[in-house]
């Protein structure tokens, strides 16, 4: 993977790490924009450490792009729940990284894991008169501007691509997106894309 990485002249492979602990260490002294975790390692827990990356920097943690084989949906969410803001397979060929992490460093989310579809449906439809009726107040406290940019996010484009569609600053759609999270209670711009499909702002296509 650092081979494949190395390769790419916009992207810098800053530290590795074998454990949970190394990590951490290395996240808190290189300052990544992406930290890239191997979730089926035997010394790793991707998810414990994605929720340890948002509590030691909770306003700059780096994306964390997640590589796990585990497909049960309990375990996805718990993941998107932790922060983690790119899914993989754990058996992924190693020249799809360079996409997905640049879609990550520009705020978008990866989710290329086999259930993610059908985690969002099940998100969507799990309680969906409560989720109406929840939807439409939690939605009301929003800006015209910054429900579409909560629907962009949802879709998974990246701030600048949602920049360019809605002719505005970069800068821009991260102050909405920033005030749309404090609106809501969110801390994250993952909690953010799984309120949107809960709420039925957005609806997950078809597999």
């Amino acid at each position: 993977m650092v081979s494949v990485l190395e390769r790419e002249p916009d992207i810098s492979v800053v530290g590795e790490a074998l454990d949970g602990r190394e990590m951490l260490a290395a996240v808190q002294s290189l300052r990544p924009h992406v930290a890239l975790i191997n979730h089926d390692a035997d010394a790793v827990d991707g998810i414990a450490m994605a929720r340890s990356l948002r509590r030691m920097a909770p306003d700059n943690a780096p994306g964390v792009l997640m590589l796990s084989s585990r497909t049960e949906q309990a375990e996805l969410l718990s993941a998107l729940k932790g922060g983690v803001r790119g899914l993989l397979p754990g058996n992924c060929d190693p020249r799809t990284l360079p996409a997905a992490i640049r879609d990550i460093a520009g705020g978008a989310m990866v989710l290329k894991s086999p259930n993610a579809v059908q985690l969002i449906g099940r998100l969507l439809n799990r309680s969906p008169e409560v989720s109406a009726s929840a939807g439409s107040g939690q939605l009301a406290l929003l800006t015209t501007r910054e429900r579409d940019v909560l629907s962009l996010v949802a879709n998974g484009h990246s701030n600048l691509v949602i920049a360019k569609m809605l002719s505005l600053s970069e800068a821009t759609v991260k102050s909405h997106l920033y005030h749309l999270c404090q609106k809501l209670g969110l801390r994250d711009r993952t909690q953010a894309v799984i309120l949107a499909y809960e709420t039925g702002l957005v609806r997950p296509c078809a597999a």
